[in-house]
């Protein structure tokens, strides 16, 4: 690692840890600098704003939720079970890292576009990873409610889904079990 990524890494790290005490919007630089054991110079040599601190803290937790999911889903035997499990750890993983924000989480509530702007960068290697479990299941007959021309739509569906899951069940609701039953809804249908 190179020292601009190494300071980068430690400034991130302390803006978590800041975030996570204080919220976004009562968090100032100056907190995170001090957190951090750094100047504000050097926040904003790496950094132009909080807001853009917040954003790559919220980008490297919004990874690490990906990764569970798919490591997670990947430990499956069928396709079927691999879209179940990527559907409820990636829900249950993002309501574990946003419940450890939970002063943010409060932020998040009044300012729901936020969720839906960030998963708008993810969406399209959600959808490609979704379509290759899809036409896995298609190449073994575990699906039936589709056909390869629908691939592509049916990705597309079902990430909107996780999104709308995840801001009812992480934003408006705390029962954890909706979120199973509901991923075995999206996966087995009514």
């Amino acid at each position: 690692m190179e020292k601009d990524d190494v300071v980068r890494a430690e400034i991130l790290t302390a803006a978590e840890r800041v975030f996570q005490k204080w919220g976004s919007n009562k968090s100032t630089m100056e907190d995170i600098a001090r957190e951090a054991g750094k100047g504000k110079s050097t926040l904003y040599y790496y950094y132009q704003s909080k807001e853009e601190i917040f954003d790559a803290v919220v980008n490297i937790e919004f990874e690490k939720v990906l990764l569970k999911a798919r490591v997670l889903a990947e430990g499956t035997e069928t396709a079927k079970q691999r879209l179940i499990t990527y559907i409820v750890e990636s829900i249950r993983e993002m309501k574990n890292r946003i419940s450890a924000y939970t002063i943010i989480r409060e932020e998040i509530k009044q300012n729901k576009n936020f969720i839906k702007k960030l998963r708008e960068r993810f969406n399209a290697r959600e959808e490609k990873y979704i379509q290759e479990i899809l036409k896995s299941g298609l190449e073994r007959k575990e699906f039936t409610f589709i056909n390869k021309s629908e691939v592509t739509v049916a990705a597309k569906t079902i990430t909107g889904m996780i999104h709308a899951l995840e801001l009812y069940l992480l934003l408006e609701n705390d029962d954890t079990a909706q979120i199973d039953i509901a991923a075995r809804f999206i996966a087995n249908g009514l």
